[in-house]
C-alpha cells in the first residue's frame, strides 16, 4: 500500500520562492526541461536541477525521459492534496480565531 506524498516535505519545498516559481512555470507552460526552466529564473540550470530534485523528493513534480531530454511536470494529485490540507487547516484556524474574537468581545 502506497502512503502517498510526504506532506511535510511538500510544505518545506513550497517554502522556497524559487521552487514556487518553478511550479508556477510548470503550471503555466506544461512539462519543461531544467534548461528551459532556467531561462525564466535567476539561477543556473544546475541550481534549477537542485530545486527540481527537492520538488520531486516531496512528490510535487515528476520526471519523464523524452529522448535525451528529461521533462518535469507537476504532480497535480500531490499538489491538490497539499492544497486541500492547507485549506482545511486555514478553515480550522479561522474558526478558532472567530471564537476567540467572540469571547474577547464578550
Amino acid at each position: 500500500m502506497s502512503k502517498g506524498p510526504d506532506r511535510s516535505a511538500g510544505l518545506a519545498a513550497l517554502a522556497d520562492p524559487t521552487r514556487r516559481r518553478v511550479l508556477d512555470l510548470l503550471s503555466q507552460r506544461g512539462p519543461l526541461t531544467a534548461s528551459a526552466l532556467s531561462e525564466h529564473v535567476a539561477i543556473s540550470r544546475q541550481g534549477v536541477s537542485k530545486h527540481l530534485a527537492s520538488l520531486e523528493g516531496a512528490g510535487l513534480v515528476t520526471r519523464k525521459g523524452d529522448g535525451r531530454a528529461v521533462l518535469f511536470s507537476i504532480d497535480r494529485t500531490a499538489l491538490a492534496d497539499t492544497s486541500a490540507w492547507l485549506s482545511n487547516t486555514t478553515s480550522r484556524w479561522n474558526a478558532r480565531l472567530d471564537r476567540l474574537e467572540q469571547f474577547l468581545e464578550g
